[in-house]
């Protein structure tokens, strides 16, 4: 599957048979309907910046720390935002520690993208002075369980 990630996504015949059953069945496979939502659960952690998140049976840590820091020279304005996911040994057969696999920086990549483009994060309100000091984010996710 890695593999998959990094070229391009090519099913198989099995694959692609599976999921047009599914399809057809109007049933997920986990029994969910088509529209029917995964149940959330929000905790926040004792330490500041920690929470851990539940959706369906999958199950991440996560920690947000920010420094100030001086900005880029082509956005002075700007403060940053980075993502940073790595699997535990539990939840991705192909751990390994010390070293984040190909699934969690893809992952980490999808969810980089998705805050930019959403721009739910404003990085210019991140500006305290302007081509001086800006606050760089950081968000580190670990994902305990993967259910999907």
């Amino acid at each position: 599957m890695e593999q998959r990630l990094a070229n391009c996504w090519r099913l198989t015949v099995n694959e692609k048979k599976f999921i047009e059953s599914a399809l057809l069945s109007d049933v997920r496979v986990d029994g969910r309907g088509p529209l029917d939502y995964r149940k959330l659960n929000i905790k926040f952690g004792k330490n500041d910046g920690s929470a851990e998140v539940q959706l369906g049976e999958t199950r991440v840590m996560s920690y947000v720390s920010a420094q100030l820091v001086q900005p880029y020279r082509d956005r002075p304005n700007e403060g940053t935002l980075s993502i940073f996911t790595e699997f535990s040994p539990m939840a991705d057969p192909s751990f390994e520690p010390g070293r984040p696999g190909e699934s969690a920086v893809e992952l980490g990549r999808i969810i980089d993208r998705g805050l930019r483009e959403s721009r739910a994060i404003d990085t210019e309100s991140l500006c305290i002075l302007s081509a001086k000091l800006v606050w760089a984010i950081r968000v580190d996710i670990h994902i305990l369980d993967n259910a999907g």
